[in-house]
């Protein structure tokens, strides 16, 4: 059986944003990614977070359940 994906944009504007959203990774309690066309990381690294931000023009959050409400604030 096939897991089923969401992935939402995400929008990180300052390093106060690749804070907040860390920290908002670290309390969800199943694995949540940063990911583009290219490279997936882990969404609870900081210093992954704050490379994609700066590196990757289209930043995507992704997860096996609905992430939404966790990261709403964040999402395009």
């Amino acid at each position: 059986m096939e897991k089923t994906q969401f992935r939402y944009k995400i929008r990180l504007e300052s390093t106060a944003d690749v804070i907040a959203f860390t920290k908002a990774a670290v309390g969800c309690l199943r694995e949540v990614w940063l990911v583009n066309g290219h490279h997936r990381l882990s969404a609870k690294s900081y210093l992954g977070v704050a490379l994609a931000r700066l590196a990757w023009e289209e930043i995507y959050v992704e997860s096996d359940y609905d992430c939404y409400f966790d990261f709403e604030k964040f999402i395009a």
